[in-house]
């Protein structure tokens, strides 16, 4: 599966703010979960919304809360994506 650059981008703004010893498993689940997103809209390639898709629900519930806040450190618009938070 194909990713854009921005997508690929977004996925390493996040990885980098996982924690070490978590962040190999957790790309290997957001990548996993981006694809399998992306095949199920009929695409062939990852773009950003999937990404963001795949993030939301891969982060546990208690922690969502606080994806508004990195949303925005990474120069998203939360209110853009509030359908995938709720």
């Amino acid at each position: 599966m194909n990713w854009n650059d921005a997508a690929e981008d977004l996925l390493n703004q996040v990885l980098a703010q996982t924690p070490r010893p978590v962040r190999e498993s957790t790309e290997a689940q957001l990548r996993g979960t981006a694809e399998a997103l992306a095949e199920e809209d009929g695409k062939n390639r990852v773009g950003v919304e999937t990404v963001i898709a795949a993030w939301v629900r891969n982060t546990p519930e208690t922690v969502r809360p606080d994806l508004p806040r990195q949303m925005e450190q990474f120069g998203l618009d939360p209110d853009e994506y509030r359908h995938l938070l709720e």
